[in-house]
């Protein structure tokens, strides 16, 4: 495995597009060189990872140089306790992982949400409620979505504002609810919400959301929304805002302690 100069990036995602069907939006982030990161490959198979720790495997499955290389990655972050998050793209990758690396990782299952939605029809805000666009401002006073937030999944808060984009519910002055970028790649904007818990329940999220989607159709860009199995708020509120279940695939995560 070589890692690929980014001169490159644009046959790698070619490539990608034409043979991988569940592909993360970072992949495309990294290819299109909107945030850092890494690509490694031969003429078989790749492994593309974020600079926080993200990566996703594909090509060849049976390939003894690719699966080599994901032990030695894994041994190396683990060593100085650095994130490693795995996503692979079908089951016979999932069973690779599982051996090489002799169930060393946690595997989760997540859905993948299909992108065929509708814009949102204009609806009133309640009283107190005002929406904007994320800025400087709205993220110095998030409790979620924070600088370090955009640090590790943009690099930094500038690269974010110049690429990225987010809205935030406020009441009263007070961010309650906030629909972000997590990722910008290939057409498509993967949706990260949070609420304050104080706040949930009272449709702030879907006010977010609707208007998070809205601005992307309204650019020609495609909101794409993926979440953990087991989180049932979460694909609710998926559904709510028009999205359907498209496909699962598996994630891999580094066990604690």
């Amino acid at each position: 495995m070589q890692e690929v100069k980014k001169e490159q990036y644009s046959d790698a995602k070619t490539l990608i597009h034409h043979k991988e069907t569940c592909c993360p939006t970072f992949v495309y982030s990294i290819l299109e060189q909107t945030i850092p990161g890494v690509v490694y490959a031969d003429d078989q198979s790749f492994l593309i990872g974020t600079s926080s720790g993200i990566y996703y495997v594909a090509g060849d499955e049976r390939n003894q140089n690719v699966n080599e290389f994901i032990v030695e990655l894994y041994k190396k972050r683990a060593k100085s306790q650095k994130r490693i998050t795995l996503f692979s793209p079908n089951r016979s990758w999932d069973s690779v992982v599982k051996t090489v690396l002799h169930d060393e990782l946690n595997q989760m299952m997540r859905y993948s949400f299909s992108q065929q939605i509708s814009a949102k029809k204009a609806f009133q805000l309640p009283k107190g409620v005002t929406l904007k666009r994320i800025n400087e401002d709205i993220i110095s006073s998030s409790t979620e979505f924070q600088k370090a937030y955009y640090e590790e999944y943009w690099g930094s808060v500038s690269n974010f504002l110049k690429n990225g984009f987010g809205f935030a519910v406020l009441y009263d002055n007070y961010v309650v609810s906030e629909c972000t970028s997590i990722f910008l790649g290939g057409d498509r904007a993967e949706m990260d919400i949070y609420t304050h818990e104080e706040y949930r329940g009272m449709g702030f999220a879907y006010i977010a959301g609707s208007k998070f989607i809205n601005d992307c159709l309204e650019n020609g860009v495609s909101p794409c929304w993926d979440c953990d199995v087991s989180n049932k708020s979460s694909i609710h509120l998926a559904k709510k805002l028009g999205f359907k279940i498209s496909t699962k695939y598996s994630i891999f995560f580094k066990k604690s302690g």
